[in-house]
């Protein structure tokens, strides 16, 4: 009896021994497994985005690891796949195992550490902390260059500077108007990919038909998240303050015959060129040749040049001065004066006049255009506007006198009029 207690006491310590050190080399396998990497995308979350954990574990030691599930959770975050690891598996010597988790922001602007925890089939579990961090700061918006003006239906640039404060890039970065009364000549610009505390400037051609809100909205991602920024700014719709200004000076009325001349100068007064300038006269007058309507084509800020315009009419008291012009969006303007004929019956020389501005812009009737008038009145504005005449007057002035100088002619007239003052 006492031999079969003894065999069986020792099968008992053999067995419990065996159990021992089987816990043993469990737990020492179990401790050769580690978290390597860890990664998340977007590596910055805003409250409510979505973005993926993914943690790699690596068994350095030379036996099998036993794993029944993976799980992640904590405050701050929710987990969308909970039951995507509840069975795992061995993780052989030296081999890499990730295990990705979907989570979404739910709480406020701040770091949290939520857990990832490894449970081990027989040797306890693995818990690893993992910083997620929320920060709710926008991609944000300012105005760079806009008019403080815009004239009705006229294409002005507004430039935009988007930045992005974040900690993280951000990527399909788009800008877009919209607005009441607004016409863009670009329906939107994509500026793609913006790093941390990085810049771009986007310009955009903008008309407005009235006074408006114009509102841009910047469409960006982080990650798979979409986001929106929004900036509106008023719309104002006047008389621009940069637009060509036209401002007819120095009118003067002849006649000949059947036939009126109107001339003078139109001088450029505002801050940008004005382009395919024309003069005419409108109704009840007729243009007639050989000037009846003048162009003069560009016209530089602060320049000025000559027209002469003929026409023809009866009984006229007053006649309309029509200028018309583009700025350099091709839109069109028309300045109107209108000159009175005080005396226009006249048969020979020129007639006083006095001008009267109307019209969508404004203008300075009378006075002296920029630099006033040069020798024998001219004035810019190319070839047409050279005083023919009046340099051949002064040619044939000139070779009289030499003519009759070398001739002896100007001598014996200044000895007659010397003996017919002293018998006087």
């Amino acid at each position: 009896m006492k031999k079969i207690v003894s065999i069986v006491l020792m099968m008992f310590c053999l067995l419990t021994g065996s159990a021992a050190a089987a816990e043993t080399s469990s737990y020492d396998a179990a401790a050769m497994v580690a978290v390597t990497d860890v990664q998340i995308s977007p590596d910055v979350l805003m409250n409510g985005d979505t973005a993926t954990v993914a943690v790699t574990v690596k068994n350095t030691g030379s036996a099998s690891v036993s794993i029944s599930r993976a799980t992640f959770f904590g405050t701050g975050i929710s987990v969308q796949n909970t039951q995507t690891y509840d069975a795992v598996g061995d993780l052989g010597p030296g081999t890499t195992k990730t295990f990705t988790f979907t989570i979404k922001a739910d709480g406020s602007e701040t770091v949290y550490y939520p857990t990832f925890y490894l449970d081990f089939r027989d040797a306890g579990s693995l818990r690893y902390p993992v910083a997620v961090k929320v920060q709710d700061e926008e991609v944000q918006i300012s105005v760079q260059e806009m008019p403080d003006v815009f004239a009705a239906d006229k294409k002005e640039t507004v430039t935009l500077l988007i930045g992005n404060p974040r900690e993280n890039a951000v990527s399909g970065v788009t800008v877009a108007p919209a607005g009441e009364a607004i016409q863009s000549t670009q329906s939107s610009s994509f500026i793609g990919n913006l790093d941390p505390d990085g810049s771009a400037t986007v310009s955009f051609d903008i008309a407005a038909s009235h006074s408006t809100d114009l509102t841009f909205t910047v469409t960006y991602r982080n990650g798979m998240n979409t986001h929106t920024s929004t900036i509106t700014v008023p719309i104002e719709v006047g008389t621009s303050k940069t637009a060509p200004i036209m401002v007819v000076n120095n009118l003067a009325l002849s006649s000949s015959g059947s036939s009126y001349e109107i001339s003078g100068d139109l001088s450029n007064a505002g801050l940008e060129d004005a382009y395919s300038v024309i003069v005419t006269v409108g109704s009840p007058a007729q243009g007639a040749d050989p000037y009846p309507s003048y162009v003069i084509g560009s016209l530089d800020s602060d320049d000025f040049s000559s027209f002469e315009v003929t026409f023809t009419g009866q009984g006229l008291t007053s006649v309309p001065v029509i200028v018309q012009y583009k700025d350099e969006d091709g839109n069109d303007y028309t300045t109107a004066y209108t000159m009175k004929m005080n005396g226009a019956t006249a048969a020979t020389g020129d007639t006083s006049a006095s001008a009267s501005g109307s019209g969508r812009m404004s203008a300075a009737p009378g006075g002296g255009g920029p630099g006033g008038m040069g020798m024998f009145g001219m004035s810019g504005g190319g070839l047409g506007t050279i005083p023919f005449t009046q340099i051949g007057i002064l040619l044939v002035v000139l070779v009289v006198g030499l003519v009759g100088w070398r001739k002896g002619y100007l001598g014996r007239a200044r000895t007659a009029l010397k003996n017919r003052m002293k018998k006087e």
